[in-house]
């Protein structure tokens, strides 16, 4: 599979040493691949594997010692999938704590499908010292960066179909049977295994119901009522669906307006193609039903949105607005940052009606951008242009 770069890869080499970098990202967007490109030069790496037992009881030390020795086997040690390893976050407190006191100077790698383990301890105790990096599956701009905007032109709608997991991007003829493998195979069994779920049939439920309904508001109580499970149970899968990077939920916004939504939560998949092989419809745009081509390119802007603010690592928060009057006003999601407001209202076409009048009232200071998929190239450029300058 050929190497597409990464924008992390610069930002994680300016990193280490002494700090440790943990990768967080789902499983195969590209988290270990990252590491092994990193790797290339350095004389020596150890890898450890959490998949493999044999790897846990490698790193369960019972003295300093131990924790030396492993240190001193290569310039670089990794460990991959570290959400499997007992005690992750003391290890790595322990091999941080060494690599400095001995001023060894070895580069540590974690790579992590999931937050759930790591926010166990890990933070407090090595605080200034361990670097969390997000991974997402490939943004239009690393695929610009390696093929041209000339193949996200072209190719948009496909993109927003089969999504940008490395693997499905790499290979277009095989992406269905990719994508449907990976949530057979990988997906719901690590999902069931890291967080001891008994009620499958339930949960898969959920996660279907969530993915026929991707950029929409969701209810827990009505999750609740449809899945048979209790609202708190669903409240604690969507936690753990977000933790392991399945899912990313978006607030509501309320600052001025006393009818504004104040406590909504809309649920976006963080590939649009995990979302569709979740509900298995891997059809054209044109021949998806109401509204779910429109809610497909929400989606997918949305997330690659995401990914841009998570790159430049610049602070800005994300929500969605609407009023709870009968015939709503609403935008499909705003960014925030230092108070400024810029929202978006995604559109497949141009021509569609947009109502902002209520917004503008309220915030008119806040800028406002319909969308649609022809805009994409030029919106990023606009926005490099005004990264540049600030």
């Amino acid at each position: 599979m050929p190497y597409i770069q990464r924008e992390l890869q610069p930002q994680i080499i300016r990193e280490t040493p002494p700090k440790a970098v943990v990768i967080l990202g789902a499983r195969q967007i590209g988290k270990t691949t990252l590491v092994s490109e990193l790797s290339l030069h350095e004389k020596s790496v150890r890898w450890f594997n959490g998949d493999l037992n044999t790897d846990h009881r490698l790193l369960q030390f019972s003295s300093t010692t131990d924790v030396e020795l492993t240190l001193r086997q290569a310039d670089t040690i990794v460990i991959d999938e570290a959400q499997r390893f007992p005690n992750i976050g003391l290890i790595l407190k322990q091999l941080i704590d060494e690599n400095i006191r001995l001023n060894l100077g070895k580069k540590i790698f974690a790579t992590c499908s999931s937050s759930l383990e790591l926010a166990k301890g890990v933070k407090e105790s090595a605080v200034g010292r361990l670097v969390h990096r997000q991974m997402w599956p490939l943004s239009i701009s690393e695929i610009a960066a390696a093929k041209g905007w000339g193949e996200i032109c072209q190719n948009i709608e496909r993109l927003m179909i089969y999504g940008t997991y490395p693997a499905v991007f790499t290979d277009p003829d095989h992406a269905e049977a990719i994508l449907r493998n990976y949530c057979d195979g990988v997906l719901y069994k690590d999902l069931f295994a890291l967080a001891g779920i008994r009620k499958n049939e339930k949960f898969m439920h959920l996660v279907q119901l969530l993915a026929f309904n991707a950029g929409s508001e969701v209810n827990y109580d009505n999750l609740a009522r449809d899945t048979g499970l209790s609202k708190t149970t669903v409240a604690n899968y969507l936690q753990l669906l977000e933790q392991c990077f399945i899912i990313k939920i978006c607030p509501s916004f309320s600052r001025k307006l006393s009818n504004e939504l104040k406590k909504g939560k809309k649920v976006y998949f963080c590939d649009n193609g995990v979302r569709n092989a979740i509900i298995g419809d891997f059809s054209p745009m044109a021949a998806r039903r109401g509204q779910d081509a429109g809610a497909l390119w929400e989606n997918f802007f949305f997330m690659e949105r995401v990914k841009l603010h998570s790159i430049r690592n610049d602070f800005t928060d994300m929500y969605f607005w609407r009023t709870t009057s009968n015939n709503p006003h609403k935008l499909d999601f705003l960014e925030v940052k230092n108070e400024k407001i810029r929202a978006f209202d995604c559109k497949l076409s141009p021509s569609a009606k947009a109502r902002h009048r209520k917004f503008t009232t309220a915030y008119p200071d806040a800028t406002i951008q319909t969308v649609t998929p022809d805009d994409l190239m030029k919106l990023w450029f606009s926005d490099l242009q005004i990264a540049d300058n600030t």
